[in-house]
């Protein structure tokens, strides 16, 4: 194994529950490499977990241990998990829809339900709510430090029933492409969308061209305008609109030097829409 290991969660850095997984995990090997993906998820937010994951998750090495924790069910009969994505990452996560950007964009070989039996944290059997600590660190470091395999983490289950996320496709018909504002890039407030750069590039679209941008709150249009299509910020002046192929190779809309999510109260996921259609 690589000795990495990963740890998201919704914890925040203002108590002990992250340095209490550090703890842990170094209590299992102290030469495993730890990192941070992000403890600032919103509480409870599955999907934020999810779309930081694949943000994340395949640029690093095979052998690779992601410590996912957002889990607002923990406890109940929801399932503890590890994935082998097909890169050969690992993800060690609740099974509550956390793995759905993973499994749909670079795939998951196979998935194995955590038998807690073997993979929880010696005398924390009467400890129900901080699996986090208890149950997903421990295997993680385990799996990281090599004294666990894969195969030995519990059971298979089948890739196909993990637990997802409604899947809403961008689409487009009569030169307008509709989809959704999946997630904010939360320091600057650009909105990223589901639509990706090749479906944009149907519309025959030009650097500096000008497309016609629509958004939706449910039935209720929140913004439209003529906006630039740009390769950098840089192509529009500061404070002006520029639509952008962002780093998901989706497109995403900004404000130069400002947030267009704060201008605009524009929130995420449903009921929020974006269109996007040449301009004539």
């Amino acid at each position: 194994m690589t000795k990495l290991l990963v740890f998201q969660s919704d914890f925040g850095l203002v108590d002990g529950a992250v340095a209490a997984m550090y703890g842990v995990a170094l209590g299992v090997d102290t030469d495993i490499k730890v990192y941070d993906l992000t403890h600032n998820i919103p509480p409870f937010n599955i999907w934020e977990a999810s779309y930081r994951l694949i943000q994340t998750v395949p640029y690093w090495p095979e052998g690779s241990v992601f410590v996912s924790v957002v889990d607002p069910g923990v406890g109940s009969s929801r399932k503890s998990v590890v994935a082998k994505t097909k890169q050969g990452q690992y993800i060690v996560s609740p099974d509550n829809g956390t793995l759905t950007h993973i499994k749909r964009l670079i795939g998951i070989e196979e998935v194995r339900e955590i038998d807690e039996a073997k993979c929880r944290r010696e005398n924390s059997e009467n400890s129900y709510t901080f699996h986090g600590r208890d149950v997903y660190a421990y295997t993680g470091a385990q799996l990281a430090s090599g004294k666990l395999s894969f195969e030995d983490v519990g059971n298979l289950l089948s890739v196909e029933r993990i637990v997802e996320f409604d899947d809403i496709p961008a689409t487009l018909e009569d030169g307008v492409i509709k989809g959704s504002i999946d997630i904010l890039d939360v320091r600057f407030g650009s909105l990223w969308t589901n639509i990706s750069r090749t479906m944009f590039e149907e519309l025959h679209i030009q650097p500096r061209d000008l497309v016609e941008l629509s958004i939706y709150n449910g039935s209720i249009r929140i913004y439209q305008n003529r906006v630039t299509y740009g390769n950098t910020f840089a192509d529009v002046n500061v404070g002006e609109i520029i639509c952008y192929v962002n780093s998901m190779d989706h497109m995403a809309i900004a404000i130069n030097q400002g947030n267009f999510a704060k201008a605009y109260n524009v929130g995420t996921q449903q009921p929020w829409r974006i269109e996007f259609r040449k301009v004539q």
